[in-house]
Order: C-alpha cells, then sequence, then structure tokens
C-alpha cells in the first residue's frame, strides 16, 4: 500500500485499525445524542416560558419512564429521555440516564422554554 510505505509497523497497525472500525461500523455515522449543529437562539417573544422552574430527573429506566409519564400539558421523547412541562405552574420535569449529553439535555432544555 502506498500510503503505508515508510510508516513502519506502527503506522501500518493504526491504519489497519482505522480501516477495520470504518468496516466493522459502515463509515461514520451521526448520533443524534451528539448533535453539534448550531440553532438560532428564540427570540423572547416566541419563548412561551420565559423562566421555568426545571427539574432534572436521572433515572436508569428513562425511557421506561418516559413512556408512563403523564402528558401534564406537554410532552417530547429523545433517545434515552424525555422533557414534559406544566405550563400555568412555569415548570418542566427532563428525564435522562446518568449517561447523557450536553445536546440531549439542551434539547430538552429548549422544550421547556418553546413548549409545543
Amino acid at each position: 500500500m502506498t500510503l503505508l510505505k515508510g510508516a513502519g509497523a506502527f503506522g501500518a497497525s493504526v491504519w489497519m485499525a482505522a480501516l477495520a472500525c470504518l468496516v466493522m461500523y459502515g463509515g461514520v455515522r451521526a448520533d443524534p445524542l451528539l448533535d453539534f449543529g448550531l440553532f438560532d437562539v428564540p427570540a423572547p417573544a416566541q419563548l412561551a416560558n420565559k423562566a421555568p422552574v426545571v427539574r432534572w430527573l436521572v433515572r436508569a429506566d428513562a425511557q421506561t419512564y418516559c413512556s408512563h409519564v403523564s402528558s401534564k400539558d406537554g410532552h417530547a421523547s429523545r433517545r434515552e429521555g424525555c422533557v414534559y412541562w406544566e405550563r400555568a405552574a412555569g415548570k418542566c420535569t427532563i428525564v435522562t440516564t446518568a449517561s447523557t449529553t450536553h445536546s440531549q439535555l439542551g434539547h430538552l432544555f429548549l422544550h421547556c422554554l418553546q413548549p409545543q
């Protein structure tokens, strides 16, 4: 292989390991929990709840819990988590597993500000 010429045994093994990962996992896949895309901050007039009281529940069974929670005034689910809210009380509850991402929390928190 031309790319590996002069790379030595270590360089060759690194290239082979990278190639094996690409083959095993079918290339690079986007993980929706690792969404680093930019978004426009909603204008204040678009915010249904400008100062929500946010509660964060960490549960090992987040998906099961989310599927059984009563919707209150609204409910949104994402992989491994959900959010539900009570508009009149200005309350919002985010539910995730103990292993989550900043992206997941951000998406769920936006639902607290802009409940549909």
